[in-house]
């Protein structure tokens, strides 16, 4: 695996262009998502990844930016079933989302119930058709193998990402996960990690293993952080 620092340097507009910035603490406000559209607006963030309930107002303070709305569904359990996934896939949509991250079903990759996985995602995959597709894997609730089942049954559903964590399971991303996953994907998606990442250097780390994308409701702390540093010129 490289590490961090055999990265190429890092520069802010980098930085900020990998940060999906997330709010879905279950006691945010209205005005915390519409201070997050406008930090993301200013720093130039890739997203800014919010609940169905949320998705329309930040697809309205965001249009005509390159920054995306992304709506976040079955956050954080994953067992809502086919039909409730679909739809709230499709609400995002109708909404104005650029972006779906959905939270695969643990308990039937648990069960070996894979079929059930797959259907799930394919029918998010249709209901946000044309859309960027995540596809969350909580990996500290599964084995080695049963990660990279759930990235190759995400790849053949057609997901375009798969992300490490909703942020909400006992464990957030490890660099070990994201370089398993994308040794699995290889070129056929993209891997997104999410789940504790607070700092530059812990950005950095999940770079360096594979990662494109970085899931955070830190995301302003990061750059201020980066801000500060030397590299940062």
């Amino acid at each position: 695996m490289n590490q961090p620092d055999t990265l190429p340097p890092l520069r802010a507009a980098t930085l900020a262009g990998c940060l999906d910035h997330t709010v879905l603490a279950p006691d945010h406000t209205i005005a915390d998502v519409e201070r997050a559209c406008d930090e993301a607006l200013e720093l130039g963030f890739a997203a800014v990844s919010v609940s169905p309930y949320d998705i329309g107002r930040v697809a309205e303070r965001l249009a005509g930016s390159a920054v995306a709305a992304g709506g976040a569904i079955d956050i954080p359990l994953g067992q809502s079933g086919l039909r409730a996934k679909e739809r709230a896939a499709a609400v995002c949509a109708e909404a104005g989302a650029r972006e779906v991250d959905m939270v695969m079903n643990v308990v039937a990759m648990r069960s070996g119930a894979l079929a059930d996985v797959r259907d799930e995602i394919a029918a998010v995959r249709r209901a946000a058709d044309g859309l960027t597709l995540k596809v969350i894997l909580e990996c500290c609730y599964l084995t080695d193998a049963e990660i990279e089942q759930v990235c190759r049954l995400s790849v053949e559903a057609g997901a375009d990402f798969v992300k490490t964590s909703t942020g909400f399971g006992p464990g957030g991303a490890t660099a070990e996960d994201v370089a398993l996953m994308k040794r699995t994907v290889g070129d056929a998606a993209r891997v997104k990690a999410a789940g504790g990442i607070r700092t530059v250097d812990q950005v950095r780390a999940m770079l360096a293993a594979g990662a494109v994308r970085i899931g955070t409701s830190t995301s302003v702390a990061i750059m201020h952080e980066f801000a500060g540093r030397p590299e940062a010129g």
